[in-house]
């Protein structure tokens, strides 16, 4: 029983194969699947790819790097809609956060991140949160929040052992892919080592981030057994027990639950 906690069935190299890449993923033991809305305007099609799957899960949210413009009114508008009429499919607020790695305008970055925030508080939902060379503002940002939000993950954790600790300080989840796995990802591993299990999460991101020995494949959900092997090896863990301890920390975690 295992679960991906980030699948981009909408990106153009999944969008075709959706019904494929979740019966395979069924048939390597995958019994869950979060389907991460990326773009708030493009939600319909994400929720349209995935209503029929009671095991698939959906988040909704505006990923940062799409941030050069907010338009609030508008945004405030489709998440009041989309929420409202999808609560029971709908489980994340998210993917949201800061990536200060791209030329895209931290002030919207943050003004997005702020209204997800609003959101997940308002309809007590959990936060998926895209974290890439912001930790400093990310985590001063939902400190500033934390006794008003119920959950937050940290999608794709790439962060150093200070980043971690002060995510557990805030009693984050932390998820995990395939780039454990990669060659150069030395200090990530020994990172990761140190994370709690019971705060740990497993994801694909398929179709990004495919992991050894699957590397020059579009990933997908199938290939999660890979990572949770790997991390199995890197950390002496049984397989069957790590399955269960991330699916259940995961269900925790959609039902608001530290």
């Amino acid at each position: 029983m295992l679960t991906d906690a980030h699948v981009n069935f909408s990106h153009k190299d999944l969008i075709n194969s959706v019904d494929r890449l979740i019966k395979e993923g069924i048939e390597e033991g995958v019994s869950n699947f979060l389907a991460v809305n990326s773009n708030l305007y493009e939600f319909d099609t994400d929720f349209n790819l995935i209503q029929n799957f009671e095991c698939v899960d959906l988040t909704i949210g505006h990923h940062p790097c799409l941030c050069n413009e907010i338009d609030d009114d508008n945004f405030r508008k489709i998440f009041d809609d989309k929420i409202s009429k999808n609560r029971k499919k709908i489980k994340v607020i998210g993917e949201t956060g800061l990536d200060f790695s791209y030329d895209v305008s931290n002030i919207n970055q943050i003004k997005s991140l702020k209204l997800h925030i609003e959101f997940a508080i308002k309809y007590e939902l959990p936060i998926l949160l895209h974290v890439r060379e912001a930790f400093d503002e990310t985590l001063k940002i939902i400190s500033d929040y934390k006794s008003e939000l119920k959950t937050i993950l940290v999608h794709c954790f790439t962060g150093n052992d200070e980043d971690a600790y002060r995510l557990m300080d805030l009693d984050c989840y932390f998820s995990i892919t395939g780039i454990m796995t990669f060659k150069n990802a030395n200090k990530l591993r020994e990172t990761i080592k140190k994370l709690p299990k019971n705060k740990i999460f497993f994801e694909t991101d398929a179709p990004y981030l495919t992991p050894v020995p699957m590397r020059g494949k579009h990933n997908e959900p199938s290939f999660l057994k890979y990572i949770i092997e790997y991390y199995c090896n890197l950390t002496e863990s049984n397989f069957s027990e790590i399955a269960k301890i991330s699916t259940n920390n995961y269900k925790r975690f959609i039902k608001c639950q530290i």
